[in-house]
């Protein structure tokens, strides 16, 4: 139950993209807003089909008041190619013709219209009396969903009713099928009014679902479920409803989140899914059932057994899609749609299914992306060899093909082949999050082996796990070369960092990173090793390189591990430009999600910045709790090896966490810390000092003796980082304004803003004291417009500056 790798790029970048257009609750608005308008005859909502048009009208009759008279009419598919009113009219039914075209439908749209609340009914009275008060009539408001299957007839007394009662149409029409010629013509008239519904994003459906849901929720889990729906609204509103119920999402410390051990069997979306496909006709129906239970299948493969013809009806429908290649696959729309359909069908028409289409020829070299198609061939009581099994382990690191590597390894019978798949079976298990269930799983491979490749295989990942505060790997694990090369590469960054020699520092992280993507078995390394890797570039100030290690992929196509430490790495990334607000915002939900994930360390580091946050943003009693959680990780994770360099994230740990005692507890842990490490590691003494330097009231920048020691730190870190430190003392130790105001540019272009806003601050007060008006109020507003973006809790785009335009 992840998001498939087949995802088009089209529909990716319509969810990723932002819309010219208005949004849907602006939308809403507007329409709600217009239809109380007098000037308001009808409104048509144009949209592809699963944007969420029917969704909108709900809302929209949500919306109205209740002083209005709502009537709901839906034009669904099976009326498309008979009249409305021949449903309900037996004499037309029978042949015969009442001679009063469209008669028949309205009296049927009547008798839906009444009786109502408003229609007179004459009061008991005496006989003389003729005076009579006729009661007002209510707004009468038409709702139609899909207008564009409504028959000519019933649209015409639809309309009939816009001059006849009064009446404002509001209707949702498919962006793909030309408006009916009525409605074309009164829009063309401009007597109707018409708004394009923008394509679904990844903003609005983290919208919906915690509407859905009331509650806040992660944003990777709202992207995924936007993906597995291929951004169809209703598809979306059904895996919602169904993942709670089966308690695949759950909520956690005030975050909805995954539990990557509960099991879904999505009944919502199987009833819609199978209602849908029941229209189909049977040729297309078992084809969209092939490919939903094999999928990706060769086009060819599905041609040969049900037609051409039967494909391009498929396509045309966009009930499947096309993945370009050679030779060219199909799957099905979107991965809920494959779900619902796999599920729909019952063992015995699969099985038949199965040994009905002949198969195309696996080979070692297409297993791996043909491993549905394999389990389907294993479920249907067929035989598949044990090396095509296990040649498909490199499927197992995909969190959308892990839950198949399970199932295909179960099938591995040869005594010889179990360690190979039982490996596979732990590969499986740290791709879904499952990291507490693979690694006893390893150390048993990593110890007891015989087979020298999966020991070291098994040994690697034991230590990749390690640089994240999981188990550390055996004595008697045999940690391969490239493995080696990568962890002495982390080790001598971290030494580096904390001598001070940030340039070098880089050098061996960037060694390590392109040591992984050299490897494609080395892949498991990545998240430990961007961790440390993101600390490098910050303390050389290469914002823009590290704009774009966090954003290598899309997070909800990642295993959970290597998401979780990327967003750590990015919280850690804007709490060192000074923008505590975004941190927390980034930090809160995936210390929610990771906190029984097995990674301890990364935890640790996570909530210690997370408490630091907090604190600066006054919630004490939320710090105090962030840090009894760092705290507890930290513990959890053990004193760890040297090996794997663990010792760099604990000493950050033990920074933020002091920084939040500083705000919660009152001063002096932050001192305290700065004289503990300041013989052994120069670079964090700077660190807790410049932080102390940014809490109001601090004595850093007013006592000489304390700006001195951190100008005597900052001289022994090398690079961007250690310069920028430099230029902040130098500026407060000459004390003149102008020095301030040059000092707060040069801070703001290397993106320490917090520290920018204090030098900021400290040049308007002194050219005030100093009678320059013009200097101070420009002073003033440069640190009012830093303080607005730190504020906001938004990141500022590269190269942003507070200039005198506000760019």
């Amino acid at each position: 139950m992840l998001p498939d790798p087949w995802l088009d790029e089209d529909t990716v970048a319509a969810g990723l993209g932002p819309s010219a257009l208005p949004d849907r609750r602006q939308l809403l608005e507007l329409i709600v807003g217009a239809i109380a308008s007098p000037s308001t005859n009808g409104i048509v909502v144009v949209g592809d089909k699963g944007s969420g048009k029917s969704h909108l009208l709900l809302s929209i009759q949500a919306g109205l008041p209740e002083s209005m008279d709502v009537r709901t009419f839906a034009g669904t598919p099976e009326l498309e190619a008979v009249p409305f009113g021949a449903l309900t009219s037996r004499a037309e039914a029978a042949g015969e013709y009442s001679g009063l075209p469209g008669l028949h439908v309205f009296r049927a749209l009547t008798a839906a219209l009444g009786p109502a609340d408003y229609l007179y009914t004459p009061a008991p009275r005496r006989r003389g009396r003729k005076s009579m008060t006729a009661q007002r009539r209510p707004p009468l408001v038409l709702l139609v969903d899909d207008i564009h299957h409504v028959d000519p007839d019933s649209l015409a007394v639809l309309l009939q009713l816009m001059p006849g009662f009064g009446a404002t149409l509001v209707a949702t029409a498919d962006s793909r099928r030309p408006l009916p010629q009525d409605l074309y013509q009164l829009w063309e008239d401009g007597f109707l009014e018409q708004y394009l519904l923008p394509p679904f994003t990844f903003q609005e459906a983290q919208a919906l679902c915690e509407d859905l849901l009331g509650g806040r929720m992660q944003r990777r889990v709202s992207s995924v479920f936007a993906v597995i729906s291929g951004f169809n609204v209703g598809l979306l509103c059904l895996a919602v409803e169904d993942a709670r119920r089966a308690e695949l999402l759950v909520h956690r410390r005030g975050f909805w989140t995954l539990d990557p051990r509960a099991r879904c069997r999505w009944p919502g979306v199987v009833e819609h899914v199978a209602a849908e496909n029941a229209l189909c006709p049977p040729e297309e129906r078992q084809a969209l059932e092939v490919i939903a239970l094999g999928e990706p299948v060769a086009l060819e493969t599905v041609e040969r057994s049900f037609g051409q013809r039967t494909m391009d009806d498929l396509l045309a429908a966009s009930r499947i899609r096309l993945i370009p290649g050679s030779p060219p696959m199909v799957r099905t729309s979107s991965w809920l749609w494959g779900e619902g359909t796999r599920l729909s069908v019952p063992r015995s028409r699969s099985t038949a299914l199965r040994i009905g289409v002949e198969g195309p020829k696996l080979t070692k070299e297409s297993a791996p992306a043909m491993l549905r198609w394999m389990t389907w061939t294993l479920d249907s009581g067929l035989s598949l060899s044990d090396e095509l099994i296990l040649s498909a382990a490199p499927a197992a690191d995909s969190p959308s093909t892990a839950e198949l590597a399970l199932r295909a390894a179960a099938a591995v019978k040869e005594p010889g082949n179990v360690p190979e798949a039982k490996l596979l079976r732990a590969r499986a298990l740290i791709a879904e999050g499952q990291l507490q269930a693979a690694t006893p799983e390893l150390r048993a491979l990593a110890t007891a082996d015989r087979q020298p490749g999966v020991r070291s295989a098994a040994a690697n990942r034991l230590a990749a796990l390690s640089l994240m505060g999981a188990a550390p790997v055996p004595a008697a694990a045999d940690v391969s070369e490239p493995a080696t090369t990568i962890l002495d590469a982390v080790r001598e960054s971290g030494q580096l960092l904390k001598a001070g020699n940030a340039p070098d520092a880089l050098a061996r992280s960037t060694a390590a990173v392109l040591a992984i993507g050299a490897d494609p078995d080395a892949e498991i390394f990545r998240p430990g090793v961007l961790l440390r890797h993101a600390m490098c570039l910050r303390h050389n100030l290469a914002w823009a390189l590290l704009e774009t290690v966090l954003h290598t992929r899309a997070s909800y196509a990642m295993p959970a591990h290597l998401a979780g430490c990327l967003e750590v790495a990015r919280g850690y990334a804007q709490l060192s430009q000074g923008l505590p607000r975004a941190a927390r915002r980034t930090l809160e939900p995936v210390v929610a999600d990771m906190a029984d994930a097995g990674l301890p360390l990364v935890v640790a580091l996570g909530a210690a910045m997370l408490a630091f946050c907090e604190a600066q943003d006054g919630a004490g009693r939320e710090a105090q709790s962030s840090i009894v959680q760092s705290e507890a990780a930290l513990a959890e994770a053990g004193p760890g090896a040297a090996a794997t360099d663990s010792g760099l994230l604990r000493e950050y740990c033990a920074l933020f966490i002091a920084a939040a005692q500083d705000y919660v507890a009152g001063p002096g842990a932050l001192l305290a810390l700065a004289g503990k490490f300041q013989a052994g590691n120069s670079m964090i003494a700077a660190e807790a000092l410049s932080l102390l330097a940014l809490k109001a009231g601090s004595a850093v920048v007013d006592d000489l003796p304390l700006l001195n020691r951190l100008g005597g730190l900052a001289e022994n870190l090398e690079g961007a980082g250690g310069v920028s430190m430099r230029t902040f003392v130098q500026a407060w130790c000459d004390g003149e304004p102008r020095a301030l105001e040059a000092a707060a540019r040069s801070l703001s272009g290397n993106r320490q803003f917090a520290h920018a806003v204090l030098c900021c601050a400290a040049a308007a007060d002194r050219y005030e004291a100093r009678s320059r008006g013009a200097a101070s109020r420009r002073s003033s507003l440069m640190a009012e417009r830093l303080r607005a973006v730190i504020d906001s809790g938004n990141v500022p785009p590269l190269g942003w500056l507070p200039g005198p335009a506000g760019r």
